[in-house]
């Protein structure tokens, strides 16, 4: 009975990680494309075409935050190494970006030094949720030994993909 139980609470855990990925990429990705279509129409007033959101696609970072939802969206179908590396080196990435945007602007209002430490709270739990024992063995199938090179992996990437958005941004 404790057994099933304790493997509810695992699977409830994991769940709501993967709805809440699922759930932000949707809102991101709506997002970006009001924002496109909202510049479409100041400059084309409702007469453009395919080509013209295309192109202001490509040209614009409306959604670049898509793309970078794409791998713990994949993470979320994948059941194996792979998965668990995607959504943990996500975290990792918002982790990463939150610091570097912090010391990038500074923490200059009480409001910002409030989201800052709720938003490192909680990426730092979603994080230790991800390397529970319970969690990384029966739903990813890793192996205790593993855990610290695929988490050394997991950030690894985080970091690449802070890194690569801090200078994409530069330019």
């Amino acid at each position: 009975m404790e057994q099933t139980l304790n493997k509810k609470k695992v699977n409830y855990l994991i769940l709501v990680i993967k709805l809440l990925i699922l759930l932000f990429f949707i809102f991101v990705s709506v997002k970006g494309y009001q924002e496109t279509i909202f510049e479409l129409d100041m400059h084309h007033s409702n007469r453009y075409k395919v080509t013209d959101f295309i192109r202001l696609m490509t040209r614009r970072t409306y959604f670049r935050p898509s793309l970078l939802l794409l791998l713990p969206l994949i993470g979320i179908f994948a059941n194996k190494k792979i998965g668990w590396i995607f959504i943990t080196s996500y975290f990792y990435f918002l982790l990463t970006r939150l610091v570097f945007s912090t010391i990038s602007n500074g923490l200059n209002y009480n409001e910002e030094i409030m989201f800052f430490a709720i938003a490192l709270i909680l990426i730092l739990l979603f994080i230790w949720i991800m390397n529970r024992k319970k969690i990384f063995e029966k739903v990813y199938s890793l192996k205790k030994n593993e855990v610290l090179i695929t988490n050394i992996k997991a950030f690894s990437l985080g970091i690449f993909l802070t890194l690569y958005l801090a200078w994409t941004q530069m330019i």
